[in-house]
């Protein structure tokens, strides 16, 4: 984990594990945080993990509330991933309606994790190709938040360039395919 993975981290859990205390104070946090961060591909990892981390607690916050309709605690996180998700819109990222639950996470994860183990077994001898797939898959992790249909169509497309250029083998590709495949389900 490195040192802009850590500094969100910490920010989520000062100001929103367990119960945010007030939306417009973690919006300031960020935004100072955000302001000494200089380079742009660490602003939108800062910002992710921070979303993600909100995104995590408003839901587990969402399976105890009484008060659905009208709960501060909800206005909080919705106020907090508005402001993130502008952010990250400033920076030139969109983020879609369509993101993943939890579980559909921890389910895209697996497969990705599925394909990794797959490719273990093949990686005698090829350990240069075995590194790059392992490289883009785990990239993938961190793309969550673009929503379910860019997110699987950026697998398609990685997948897709390294069967074309040759990084892949056919043997590797179809057991990538059927696990696309399976993926791609999760858009419905």
């Amino acid at each position: 984990m490195n040192y802009i993975n850590r500094r969100a981290e910490k920010l989520a859990q000062r100001f929103i594990l367990g119960q945010v205390i007030e939306h417009e104070q973690v919006i300031e946090e960020v935004k100072s945080e955000i302001y000494n961060i200089e380079d742009n591909a660490d602003k939108i990892t800062f910002l992710r993990v921070i979303l993600e981390q909100n995104a995590r607690e408003h839901q587990n916050h969402l399976q105890i509330c009484t008060t659905k309709n009208d709960c501060p605690t909800s206005y909080d996180h919705e106020s907090i991933e508005y402001f993130l998700t502008q952010e990250l819109n400033r920076l030139g990222i969109r983020t879609n309606n369509d993101q993943f639950s939890i579980e559909e996470r921890d389910e895209a994860e697996s497969k990705l994790d599925k394909i990794l183990s797959d490719l273990q077994t093949l990686k005698n001898g090829q350990e240069i190709i075995y590194d790059d797939l392992k490289s883009e898959l785990d990239s993938l992790k961190e793309l969550f938040f673009l929503g379910k249909k860019t997110w699987v169509q950026l697998l398609l497309g990685k997948t897709g360039e390294m069967v074309i250029s040759g990084i892949i083998t056919e043997t590797i590709s179809k057991s990538i395919v059927s696990t696309i495949k399976d993926a791609s389900k999760l858009l419905s």
